[in-house]
């Protein structure tokens, strides 16, 4: 979760609220008026910085929730440029979405396999 939310607030929040251009020309997106975008930008950061607050007060609740949306934004993503709405480029958030979504799961499954293992370890100590 760390390394997602610096993402969102390096790219989010300093790329599209300081250099909004580069990342709109990289995802082939053109727009007449850029304020969206960094405001855009602005609430990325603000989530990167409550992903570092979730990692800091260990809010496991938070992390699941975190899977489902992202999950989700990467298939709005995905239906966006399957329907011609959205041009291919942004498959490459959707998948950065998918991706970092999976990870998060893994880590989660990982832990929750630690702790039972040391809960059964201290169960039979006792």
């Amino acid at each position: 979760m760390l390394v997602f939310g610096s993402y969102l607030i390096i790219v989010g929040g300093v790329v599209m609220g300081f250099f909004p251009h580069h990342i709109l020309t990289i995802l082939d997106l053109k727009v007449d008026n850029d304020t969206f975008v960094r405001m855009t930008g602005l609430l990325a950061a603000i989530l990167g910085v409550n992903y570092f607050l979730m990692v800091r007060e260990t809010t496991v609740i938070c992390f699941k929730f975190s899977i489902i949306m992202r999950y989700l934004a990467a298939l709005f993503m995905f239906s966006m440029v399957i329907t011609g709405i959205s041009p291919q480029n942004l498959l490459l958030l959707a998948f950065g979405d998918a991706m970092a979504a999976t990870w998060t799961l893994v880590a989660l499954r990982k832990d929750q396999q630690e702790n039972q293992s040391k809960q059964k370890n201290l169960n039979k100590k006792n």
